[in-house]
């Protein structure tokens, strides 16, 4: 039976995470043998400028069955909040609001990512069996219903698109993981009471979204033989 080919894509650093989990989650779980596929792992830049380009390459170079995106819930962009959980997204939308700059230094005050473009996408990976998956791990999870208006909204939404336009049957989606404890001293203020998680449980999180999603599909391959 054919195993599925995963890609793993988790942002780098920022000015909100400079050691950044998301990728070293991606690239970690890109290294491991896994069982139910094959995974490849990579890390993206916080760039709102270069973001097509990066995705058009990776679909093409490894034209995946699923590719899933990885980044942390920081709170910031319109509607997305800092969460002490794993969050499944639901829903990329059409829409750019940046209240902190990239990395590249762009602030983006309110417009269209793509213009004329539907104004959301849905997330195919299957993620409320993705979410239990994560909580009977007996890690916090939950499934959140838009990834905001950053970055991480935008690799959903533009991925999801080019998915579309290319024609192909890849799942995608987006996990949002929160900050790790030495995230936390990064911050101007060491006081202020924030949520985190440790590298550990977030990577195991993400390791089950990647084990669902194959084992989900693997279902439908002998469905289909």
């Amino acid at each position: 039976m054919k195993k599925p080919k995963i890609l793993i894509a988790g942002y780098g650093s920022w000015a909100k995470t400079k050691e950044s989990p998301a990728e070293a989650i991606a690239l970690e779980l890109g290294t491991r043998r896994w069982d139910c596929c094959e995974a490849s792992g990579v890390g993206l830049p916080v760039d709102t400028t270069v973001l097509s380009t990066e995705i058009d390459a990776l679909l093409a170079k490894h034209s995946p069955d699923v590719r899933i995106g990885v980044g942390v819930g920081v709170g910031v962009g319109v509607g997305v909040s800092s969460a002490a959980n794993v969050q499944a997204e639901l829903i990329g939308i059409n829409w750019r609001a940046f209240d902190v700059p990239d990395a590249g230094g762009n602030r983006v005050d309110g417009e269209a990512i793509i213009e004329d473009g539907p104004a959301a996408y849905r997330a195919t990976l299957p993620n409320f069996e993705i979410v239990e998956g994560i909580k009977a791990a007996g890690i916090p999870s939950e499934v959140s219903f838009h990834a905001g208006t950053h970055l991480c909204n935008q690799m959903l939404y533009m991925t999801a698109h080019q998915i579309e336009a290319r024609g192909l049957r890849t799942l995608t989606g987006f996990i949002h993981v929160p900050k790790t404890p030495a995230n936390l001293f990064e911050l101007d203020d060491p006081k202020m009471n924030k949520p985190s998680m440790s590298l550990v449980h977030s990577r195991a999180a993400v390791a089950c979204c990647v084990e669902t999603t194959a084992h989900a599909l693997i279902a439908q391959y002998e469905k289909c033989a």
